[in-house]
């Protein structure tokens, strides 16, 4: 008898570290699979970390299953013999729940993916990974903030680059004594001449913002790639203040007039 029962044990061990290795390696096949499959569509895994971890977790409910039968685990007289714990129990994990569900609708419906710069109710940086709880976002000074799922999926969300270009306002003052026409010619040189902003398909154009204390002031709508966002901004910038240097155009700084008796 003492024989027969090591046997089986024995037995329940070798299935059990098989069906682990069988689930790792089931889980590493359907990650290359995804991935070559939509390669040969053409298209670029836009979620990798995030399709990594639910294909693991799906994997893994299965593997816990198969082990289970195994070990002729029956979790029912478990379940029915919560009671009352099983109510408080369901109370604690409905928040997991909810923000699981939310995490699933954030994917399927796209309103986050890995890798694209967003605002998620007040908080900017870039998207790193989508999990059962919780979103994780990159912030541009190097913090992680986890944000709950369900916030993501209820909350407001800004897509800073949902195409491959995108507007850029600058403010640009100049003396009261300047010629405004002048300086609005000049501006449109300085934009037609920067390689780095977008002309193809948008527009850029100078609007009038306000006659300021020190200057009259004009907004600069200029476009650029994502890629080359800051580059194109000083670009633009430096070639501004060239520009106007090389026509006597000031840029003055606050000055305060007083007059004493």
């Amino acid at each position: 008898m003492k024989t027969f029962l090591s046997t089986e044990l024995w037995n329940e061990i070798i299935l059990s570290t098989i069906t682990i290795i069988l689930s790792y390696f089931i889980y590493k096949y359907l990650d290359k699979f995804i991935q070559k499959s939509l390669k040969a569509f053409g298209k670029d895994v836009k979620a990798p970390k995030t399709i990594r971890f639910f294909i693991g977790l799906i994997v893994s409910v299965f593997a816990i299953l198969v082990l289970l039968s195994i070990w002729n685990i029956d979790l029912l007289p478990y379940i029915t013999g919560l009671g009352i714990s099983g109510i408080i129990i369901g109370l604690a994990l409905q928040e997991p729940l909810t923000n699981f569900v939310s995490g699933i609708l954030v994917m399927t419906t796209r309103k986050l993916f890995e890798g694209e710069v967003v605002d998620v109710n007040g908080i900017s940086g870039i998207v790193d990974q989508i999990k059962i709880n919780h979103s994780y976002l990159k912030t541009f000074d190097g913090k992680l903030v986890l944000i709950p799922n369900k916030n993501v999926w209820s909350g407001t969300v800004t897509k800073f680059w949902p195409g491959p270009v995108r507007r850029v306002t600058m403010d640009v003052g100049v003396s009261y004594d300047c010629n405004l026409e002048t300086v609005i010619q000049l501006l449109h040189k300085a934009i037609d001449e920067e390689a780095l902003v977008v002309k193809d398909g948008v527009s850029n154009f100078i609007a009038f913002k306000q006659f300021g204390s020190s200057s009259i002031d004009f907004t600069v709508y200029f476009w650029v790639e994502r890629n080359s966002y800051f580059d194109a901004v000083n670009a633009l910038a430096m070639r501004i203040k060239k520009i106007f240097d090389e026509h006597n155009i000031e840029i003055p700084f606050t000055q305060i007039d007083i007059h004493t008796k």
